[in-house]
């Protein structure tokens, strides 16, 4: 879900989880895939700011 884009506020009231921390660390992971996608991102954000 996480790397769908799904907010992880709506993550956690699915799972049911009242607790923030038990979603981020038990159900999610960076991945290297993810990580990658999130600095493309960054990067386009930062290039399209200077120009």
């Amino acid at each position: 879900m996480c790397e769908a884009g799904v907010n992880i506020k709506v993550i956690q009231d699915t799972l049911g989880h009242k607790d923030i921390t038990t979603t981020l660390n038990i159900y999610t992971d960076v991945t290297k895939e993810l990580k990658r996608t999130e600095f493309d991102g960054l990067d386009k954000y930062f290039n399209n700011s200077i120009a």
